[in-house]
């Protein structure tokens, strides 16, 4: 059975997969066990270099089961088939950040995300006037 879509979508999934592609994401991971460093290189340019004696996730392992790093193609995710490991790398980078940053970051992240829920929802406050107006008045006592 053949599955056909439409041009129409066809066209939305390359606009989504260019939207993605601007993001920066991981290409490719590289593991120094003299420096017990883990290099994630992303598609940017950019190299993140993690202390894995730092990491909850990594500290545990011991350097050969470390030793050949997997970026998953979404470039979203690691492997390490030596430790039988697999993780998403945000969780891995998150747990260098502050709370309350990585939540906000999270926040935003879900807050963007679209729903038939959501959008049911913002139909119906938009039916009811919509958002209540802020109150620029700023009151000095």
């Amino acid at each position: 059975m053949k599955n056909i879509i439409s041009n129409a979508d066809y066209e939305r999934a390359i606009e989504v997969g260019k939207r993605a592609m601007q993001e920066p994401f991981a290409t490719a991971a590289r593991f120094n066990a003299r420096t017990h460093t883990l290099a994630l290189i992303y598609s940017n340019g950019m190299t993140l270099a993690i202390d894995i004696r730092q990491s909850p996730i990594l500290s545990a392992y011991q350097n050969v089961d470390l030793s050949s790093p997997y970026v998953t193609p979404g470039g979203d995710g690691l492997l390490f088939d030596k430790a039988g490991l697999s993780f998403g790398i945000p969780s891995l980078v998150a747990s260098f950040l502050p709370e309350s940053l990585a939540r906000q970051k999270i926040a935003s992240i879900l807050g963007k995300v679209k729903s038939s829920a959501k959008a049911a929802s913002s139909k119906e406050n938009g039916a009811k006037g919509g958002r209540p107006r802020k109150n620029h008045e700023h009151v000095m006592a």
